[in-house]
């Protein structure tokens, strides 16, 4: 699949949600990859673009799931696949309005509600977003390619109480990609620098 810049991804976007009423594009990449600066950076110019970030509702995993679960089993106790497409993009594919609250995995609390409305460009920013169960409801998938070594120093620099998780995510999100060849099965692969007139923390 070949490289397209951040600007050219952008004119895509504009192009091809004007005969949309909503248009979901997935973008996915590796922890680190700057998943959440280029969706920041995209809502910028896009106009009418909402983003719903995984993280809302990644869960942590327990030592003992660490060493006992299969690489699906982590990646779906981390992500429940099927529960987020059919309570989130399915029903905003279907012209429905959506709502949650996020839970923070490490200090539990909850976020005020979030809503997004079936309108314009909606981002689906996160590790796993192009899994196959989101595919049906998703319009677009866009890998962000960034060297595994940024990614990992750019994770542990965040702030956080400790970095004892990072390991077996890490495992598991190479698994998913190499499993379900995301470089292949999406629309688009760009970079993870985006231009210089965002200037927002890499995520």
């Amino acid at each position: 699949m070949p490289m397209i810049t951040p600007q050219q991804l952008l004119q895509q976007l504009q192009q091809q949600s004007q005969s949309r009423d909503c248009m979901v594009v997935a973008i996915d990449g590796f922890a680190g990859a700057g998943k959440s600066t280029l969706a920041k950076w995209l809502a910028e110019h896009l106009g009418v673009c909402q983003i719903i970030s995984l993280d809302d509702f990644y869960q942590p995993l327990t030592y003992k799931q660490w060493s006992q679960l299969n690489e699906e089993a982590a990646l779906q106790a981390y992500l429940s696949t099927q529960t987020l497409a059919q309570q989130l993009l399915q029903p905003l594919q279907q012209g429905q309005s959506i709502s949650w609250q996020a839970q923070d995995w490490l200090t539990k609390k909850l976020s005020p509600e979030k809503t997004i409305v079936p309108r314009g460009v909606i981002l689906v920013d996160g590790v796993f977003s192009s899994h196959k169960d989101f595919r049906p409801w998703v319009d677009l998938r866009v890998l962000v390619s960034t060297p595994p070594t940024t990614c990992s120093s750019r994770v542990l620099a965040r702030p956080q109480p400790n970095t004892d998780w990072f390991a077996h995510w890490q495992r598991t999100e190479t698994w998913f990609h190499a499993h379900y060849k995301t470089g292949l099965c999406v629309e688009y692969v760009t970079s993870g620098f985006v231009p210089q007139d965002v200037k927002l923390d890499m995520d």
